[in-house]
């Protein structure tokens, strides 16, 4: 396993590039979020499967967690770099926050295709948008019912960019729920993450548990080619 800060951080080994054309399109995903708080922050005090994903202390998405691996794998395959996220509150789904995708490599778990991803570029607003208003205002179609990942187009992508980006990020403020509640489950639980017993924060210098070493070889990268294809 990889040792160093130095040697985990994108654009370092074991991270590539992404590569994304212009004209790329995106995913909507959905998350669990806080009951606990008043911003969307995602569910650190969930019952026995506490989340870590999106992770905003790394900006990366699957590498913590092996939860949404077929999502990841998809923006891989299409070089779709445009990744949103969107949460119930109040008993309806808004959009809260945006991910442009700069890297990706292997992840470790037991699946083939499972993959982890790290953004360039993160923004997340404090009052989500309801989906709906999404609809009226990018002309997509998110608000139908669906159950955890919606595909996006090139421009409906722009479009969800430029309203989220009208609202200040709040991702300081987000942090700072995450860390409280953290402190709330270590406290009252022992752990900050139950199911895997961690007491330490999210970080890249724990990030070295969960990363390969070494970039696969070409033989590897030819069977991955394959099976994501094959998805």
């Amino acid at each position: 396993m990889i040792s160093s800060l130095a040697s985990v951080k994108p654009p370092n080994s074991p991270w590539r590039e992404l590569d994304a054309p212009a004209n790329a399109g995106g995913y909507l995903s959905i998350y669990y979020s806080e009951d606990l708080s008043r911003l969307p922050i995602r569910w650190v005090t969930k019952p026995g499967d506490t989340k870590s994903d999106p992770n905003l202390e790394t900006l990366t998405y699957g590498m913590f967690s092996f939860c949404g691996y077929q999502t990841r794998s998809g923006v891989i395959r299409r070089k779709y770099p445009h990744l949103f996220f969107a949460t119930l509150r109040k008993g309806e789904r808004g959009l809260t926050g945006y991910y442009h995708i700069g890297w990706f490599a292997k992840a470790v778990s037991d699946k083939e295709r499972d993959f982890c991803l790290a953004a360039d570029a993160a923004h997340f607003i404090e009052n989500p948008i309801p989906l709906t208003n999404v609809d009226g205002i990018c002309g997509t179609n998110v608000s139908r019912p669906f159950r955890t990942v919606r595909l996006l187009s090139g421009v409906e992508c722009k479009k969800m960019i430029n309203l989220i980006y009208r609202r200040p990020n709040a991702i300081s403020a987000y942090l700072e729920e995450i860390e409280r509640l953290e402190r709330f489950n270590l406290v009252h639980g022992g752990y900050r993450y139950f199911r895997r017993e961690q007491k330490e924060r999210f970080s890249w210098d724990i990030a070295a548990r969960y990363l390969k070493e070494v970039q696969p070889s070409s033989q590897e990268l030819v069977a991955t080619a394959r099976a994501i294809r094959s998805t």
